[in-house]
């Protein structure tokens, strides 16, 4: 019966006289592999090269469309929507989402400017300013319990200590707000520990503020 495949191959017993006559007995497979790695390597290039012109695309176009917001123009609105669809999971979409949002908010479309932030899938180095400009969001309306959360949210995205602390207290104000004193609490005693916090100063004023608060009868 004729052998195939693995099985036709000669085996390595077969001692080649040379490098060469090793090369050409395993020519298909080598040439093949090489062809493979190729394809791979010349893909990963193209997707770098194209990744890397789309994001610089949605930086012009985001900027364009902030030119446009600088000066007031009606078509402001419009071009950030489409920068924002456009060029999701890019810097610039991304902005272009936020500032799209932060403009429905301003003009009181919360439940508008909350359905443009759950758009945003890939926010990336944004993801922290994407759950404070939510939480402002429910500030806005008013829901602190809902503002804490996704302020509390952005404090665990966020990479800079500084950072931290600002929207840690953000979230206290909120707890605070929200009838949650003891939370609140919680928080600011953390941050008046930390000497070198911008907010310690902060922290222990509001510190005092809860500790006359519920000194009343």
């Amino acid at each position: 019966m004729t052998k195939t495949g693995e099985a036709a191959r000669p085996p390595i017993a077969a001692d080649p006289d040379s490098l060469l006559d090793t090369f050409q007995l395993y020519r298909k497979p080598i040439t093949v592999t090489a062809i493979v790695v190729a394809v791979v390597v010349g893909g990963a290039f193209l997707w770098q090269a194209n990744t890397a012109r789309r994001a610089t695309q949605a930086d012009k176009a985001f900027f364009d469309a902030l030119n446009l917001v600088g000066q007031h123009s009606p078509k402001a609105a419009d071009e950030l929507a489409k920068v924002a669809k456009r060029y999701s999971g890019t810097a610039g979409g991304v902005q272009a989402a936020l500032l799209q949002a932060q403009a429905s908010f301003d003009a009181g479309k919360y439940d508008e400017g909350q359905k443009i932030l759950d758009g945003i899938s890939s926010p990336g180095v944004f993801a922290p300013g994407v759950e404070s400009l939510k939480a402002a969001g429910y500030e806005g309306q008013q829901k602190f319990d809902k503002a804490a959360e996704h302020y509390l949210a952005a404090v665990a995205k966020a990479k800079l200590e500084g950072e931290k602390d600002y929207l840690n207290g953000e979230a206290a104000r909120a707890l605070a707000a929200a009838g949650k004193k003891a939370e609140a609490a919680k928080i600011w005693s953390e941050l008046a520990a930390k000497f070198d916090s911008p907010m310690a100063s902060e922290a222990k004023i509001r510190m005092g503020e809860l500790t006359a608060a519920a000194a009343k009868p």
